[in-house]
């Protein structure tokens, strides 16, 4: 199965929400690219701060089954992606020989 590709577009921006509380909360965030086979669409992944974000161009694969998590009617994803460096970026490990 091939893993979702997001391309990261822009610098982290930051929006401020109001919590449930009245607090006033700042939500750091990038636009990025997702695309699978059949789609591509344009979200947003959520960063921890505007330090923390994602060079921009750069892609990773989107590791779906990481994300899934319980919820209220059953199967939900998590609110933060787990991205990790594709699998054609990681060097291949030299196959051993084997001793004839």
């Amino acid at each position: 199965m091939k893993a979702p590709k997001v391309t990261i577009l822009t610098a982290v921006e930051t929006r401020t929400v109001t919590t449930s509380k009245g607090m006033q909360k700042a939500i750091y965030s990038q636009k990025a690219s997702l695309e699978t086979d059949a789609m591509r669409i344009q979200i947003d992944v959520e960063v921890d701060g505007l330090d923390k974000g994602h060079p921009v161009g750069k892609v990773f694969d989107w590791d779906v089954t990481s994300d899934l998590v319980p919820g209220r009617f059953g199967t939900e994803l998590a609110r933060r992606m787990t991205l990790i460096e594709p699998a054609s970026a990681k060097p291949q490990q030299p196959q051993q020989q084997k001793a004839a």
